[in-house]
């Protein structure tokens, strides 16, 4: 029955359902599992865990961060969801690299410093709070367990979500802060904050400290916004990037 609800579980809809499944049944009891990156904590009726159980997450990223990232590099992992890129990260810029993990919800952060802590990454930053088009405070909806990298601050659920109020700050504000001279690669996935953030950087984009920037555009939530993902690609490429699709997402290169 357990290896049944299992399989099942991901499947449920709504997502809200099948998390209080998992949760009575106690499939969602977090537990470590070793895979070829790294051994995680994980949720393993999540959409992370059930990945890793099967197989890799998101290999395409992976193959991102291996061509952009050497030793001593420096990476910001945006949208750091569980800190499983920061972990392969931190493996790849090695012990004088930084690697600096950025994930705004409460209820993660035990998750990501057990994952750090499990793989020796202590050349990792954590900073909670919401990168956006200005600073102050804005509230963010909280997906179910069974996808916690889906919450968003324009959730497209139909149903009610749950709510948590975190401090924001712009992509310039976030970076001063840091005092980090560049980055060689900066990994975005911010669930439709992206518009905000890189419309409202132009000092960082101009100045060239982000070298690398991978960033996954969410054509859906812009668009019920309004908003065009072309536009802000266009935007990419008029503060001075190239960009490609090679590997997957869109990597776009500051040019020389």
């Amino acid at each position: 029955m357990t290896r049944f609800l299992q399989k099942l579980a991901p499947h449920v809809r709504p997502a809200p359902l099948a998390a209080l499944l998992s949760r009575w049944s106690g499939l969602d009891r977090r537990r470590f599992v070793d895979t070829g990156q790294g051994r995680f904590w994980i949720n393993p009726v999540s959409d992370l865990g059930t990945s890793l159980l099967s197989g890799e997450y998101e290999p395409a990223m992976r193959r991102v961060l291996e061509q952009y990232l050497r030793p001593g590099g420096t990476f910001v992992d945006l949208g750091a969801n569980e800190g499983y890129f920061s972990v392969i990260a931190s493996r790849l810029v090695g012990p004088e690299g930084s690697v600096v993990a950025v994930e705004p919800q409460s209820r993660l952060q035990t998750v990501i410093q057990r994952n750090l802590v499990e793989n020796g990454c202590f050349n990792v930053q954590v900073f909670q709070c919401l990168l956006s088009g200005r600073a102050g405070t804005a509230k963010i909806a909280l997906s179910s367990d069974m996808n916690t990298g889906g919450s968003s601050l324009f959730p497209a659920a139909r149903y009610r979500l749950p709510q948590e109020e975190l401090r924001t700050l712009t992509l310039d504000d976030f970076f001063s802060k840091l005092r980090v001279g560049h980055c060689d690669l900066m990994k975005v996935d911010i669930e439709g904050a992206e518009w905000d953030v890189f419309m409202n950087s132009a000092d960082v984009l101009r100045s060239g400290r982000l070298r690398n920037i991978v960033l996954e555009i969410h054509d859906s939530i812009l668009a019920a916004r309004g908003l065009d993902g072309a536009v802000l690609h266009q935007h990419m490429l008029a503060q001075g990037y190239t960009a490609d699709k090679e590997l997957g997402p869109w990597v776009y290169r500051r040019l020389p």
